[in-house]
């Protein structure tokens, strides 16, 4: 039987989505945040480049940091807080804050268990390849990569979960702010040692710089996020059990019910992440790095030769940081904001519709230029950031061909985050689940049908490729379950924000070819060159865009970042014009 609800935090309301208090300004502060963390990546990503190149080596790294990444992606960020988060909620309401502390105590030492078992398995899989000279030394790198960083899996994924919590209580600000203690610690990593001790090692050693620095900024990771979550109101300490001892069962029924939820929500809400993965482990096997540098090696009783040129992984992990750029300020910004009041309004279709709607608008009025823009900007986005040191011109080239067919899909990775959510919101979670299966099977067959005639860019092409179906279908059933969304309310922002990017692109692309056309700007000082048209370039676009959505009247100007400047004095928040 429910008790009354005592010293529970006020649950946030789905009207509180037509507020500018509502989800729409906690998205704005997350992106604020990530925006932060996203600027210290870049330099993260240029200390790397320039010490450690974008080659075999820095692919080895990769496939080592690949698996924390998955580990946080289906279960800190994705299968874990979607399930959690709903349960959590109605618990809170319902039964107060102690029982959501109870149930929060559990689950984090359930993912603690799980996730060290995990690790001491793959522990005992990679550690003798790694310490074992039958395979290829660059093999050999990569096992030793991914044994060094697994105990990284177990600390990024309880941040992510401890995030989820605080963000629950409207306390986003130190998860967002966790990624900088990553960046900073692995720039000064790539960088110090190196120009301290090791300048004349080979890179292959320096490159444990770096690793061993992703485990120390884990460590300081959760001791600060342990402590955010105490400010945020909620109480771990004390009974640290997986199942506590509740007289009326109620929090045993709710670890049950996460715990069922879990696969089929890590399969639904972890495609795009698995597609990420096999890329990048397709990126290996068919390229020389993973045979000895050899270009035809043996598969299924066949002589293969390799699709995928040396280094492909190096070149793929730069195509994937610099589409997820906007995917993380924006796209995770807004799921992440939106998810808790999806949840809160589980079983009111009217309301889930509302704020679904909102946060389409939102997410396709920034996602559309978004899209363009960073196929636009790529290139030069890519020489400004990588350029110099170990990096030459042909991998900034392979890097943007992989990267321009990432960024064709930005906003189907934005919308796909919010769609699979509802259906998470409303404890449905099969439906995903197949639908996942489904883009894992079309990604991969993609993938192997591509690299061959479009090298790392096919890899690129199919996850893309796979996120615009998997949109499609999402968004068809929620059509049929909850029926067509309301008239004027996203097609014509959609038109709208086609139009004003349509206007965007024109005059970036004249003031990039203008400035190319400055000797000192061209192809010749490409580092240079870039550094300057690259600010150049996103100003333009930054003003033409805001100033065209004035002119068309999209309301959802009165609350984007940076561009809000250009809303009319007398505007409303667009989330109050539904």
């Amino acid at each position: 039987m429910s008790v009354p609800k005592t010293n529970a935090d006020p649950a946030p309301n789905a009207a509180a989505a037509d507020r500018p208090g509502g989800f729409i300004h906690y998205a704005n502060l997350i992106s604020k945040l990530t925006f932060v963390s996203r600027i210290f990546g870049l330099l993260r990503d240029k200390a790397c480049g320039y010490f450690l190149g974008v080659g075999t080596t820095w692919s080895a790294f990769w496939m080592g940091f690949q698996f924390p990444n998955l580990f946080r992606r289906i279960f800190g960020e994705g299968a874990l807080t979607a399930v959690f988060l709903p349960v959590y909620t109605r618990l809170r309401q319902q039964q107060g804050q102690e029982a959501a502390n109870q149930l929060a105590r559990a689950i984090v030492v359930l993912l603690t268990v799980v996730l060290v078992a995990i690790m001491l398995v793959g522990e005992a899989i990679v550690a003798p390849l790694a310490l074992s000279h039958a395979i290829s030394p660059a093999n050999r790198l990569a096992a030793g990569m991914i044994a060094l960083m697994l105990p990284y899996s177990v600390y990024v994924c309880l941040v992510a979960l401890l995030g989820a919590i605080a963000a629950s209580h409207e306390h986003f600000a130190a998860q967002a702010a966790a990624p900088i203690i990553l960046n900073i610690a692995m720039a000064l990593a790539a960088a110090i040692p190196v120009l301290i001790w090791t300048w004349r090692y080979p890179v292959r050693l320096r490159v444990i710089w770096v690793a061993v620095a992703v485990l120390i900024a884990g460590m300081v990771q959760l001791f600060l996020m342990f402590i955010a979550v105490k400010r945020a109101g909620v109480r771990l300490s004390g009974g640290w059990r997986i199942i506590p001892p509740d007289t009326g069962g109620t929090i045993r029924a709710a670890i049950g019910e996460i715990v069922r939820a879990m696969l089929p929500m890590t399969i639904g809400l972890s495609v795009v992440q698995l597609n990420v993965f096999m890329d990048s482990q397709i990126a290996w096997w068919f390229s020389p790095d993973g045979h000895a540098g050899r270009t035809v090696f043996w598969l299924l009783g066949m002589h293969i030769h390799a699709p995928l040129l040396a280094g492909a992984l190096g070149k793929l992990s730069v195509a994937q940081r610099i589409y997820m750029l906007p995917v993380g300020i924006f796209g995770v910004a807004t799921a992440t904001a939106v998810f808790p009041r999806l949840a809160a309004a589980a079983g009111r279709p009217a309301e889930v519709k509302k704020i679904l709607q909102a946060a389409l608008r939102k997410s396709l009025f920034l996602s559309i230029p978004a899209t363009a823009g960073m196929i636009l900007i790529a290139h030069t986005l890519i020489t400004a950031i990588y350029m110099g040191g170990r990096v030459s011109a042909d991998d900034v080239d392979r890097a943007t061909w992989a990267a321009r067919w990432f960024c064709a899909g930005i906003w189907a990775f934005e919308i796909q985050m919010l769609l699979v959510r509802v259906f998470y919101a409303h404890r449905d979670a099969g439906t995903p689940m197949k639908i996942a299966a489904a883009m894992v099977f079309l990604n991969l067959a993609l993938n192997l049908l591509l690299i061959w005639f479009m090298q790392v860019g096919g890899l690129a092409a199919s996850t893309s490729i796979s996120a615009v179906v998997q949109v499609g279908v999402l968004a068809w059933l929620l059509r049929k379950r909850f029926g067509p969304l309301e008239p004027r309310t996203v097609g014509p922002l959609v038109g709208k924000s086609l139009l004003a990017t349509a206007l965007m692109t024109l005059f970036a692309l004249i003031v990039n070819t203008q400035l190319r056309g400055i000797p000192m700007l061209g192809p010749s000082h490409r580092l240079l060159g870039a550094l300057v048209r690259l600010p150049a370039v996103v100003l333009t676009a930054a003003i033409v865009y805001g100033l065209a959505s004035r002119w068309l009247g999209v309301a959802e100007l009165a609350d984007a970042p940076v561009i809000r400047i250009f809303r009319r004095k007398d505007s409303s928040p667009a989330a109050g014009r539904q």
